[in-house]
């Protein structure tokens, strides 16, 4: 999925999301990480990728990539985002999952560009 994103302009922030009906279960089978995989442009203006989980409940959090430098790699870069770090999110209710680039939390002017984001699955993790 390519998501391209101007965070020179108002809000500050670009995202892409899915949102179901019926609330989906991420904890089935054991499974216990949300896995993807993204890739940007040495080109990219530079701005931190996020992921933000919502549950049933509207209760909403975010995780952010720890390399800040995501947006711009121009490799494929595999994220594995263990389920516990939505923190107060309940993972076996999930309505909306959003993938973004830029400070949801505190908007800024930021830069613009383009990523791909591709396998968005959950896994369980390897011991």
């Amino acid at each position: 999925m390519p998501l391209d994103y101007n965070n020179i302009n108002s809000p500050w922030y670009s995202e892409a999301e899915r949102t179901w009906t019926a609330a989906q279960d991420w904890t089935v089978n054991g499974v216990d990480t949300l896995t993807l995989y993204v890739r940007g442009k040495s080109a990219n203006g530079k701005d931190e990728l996020y992921v933000s989980l919502q549950d049933s409940a509207g209760k909403s959090a975010v995780a952010v990539h720890p390399n800040p430098e995501a947006a711009v790699a121009a490799q494929w870069i595999e994220w594995k985002i263990p389920l516990v770090s939505f923190t107060g999110v309940n993972v076996a209710k999930i309505k909306k999952v959003a993938v973004g680039v830029g400070d949801r939390a505190s908007p800024k002017k930021g830069g613009a560009g383009l990523i791909y984001v591709d396998d968005i699955r959950v896994t369980k993790a390897v011991p």
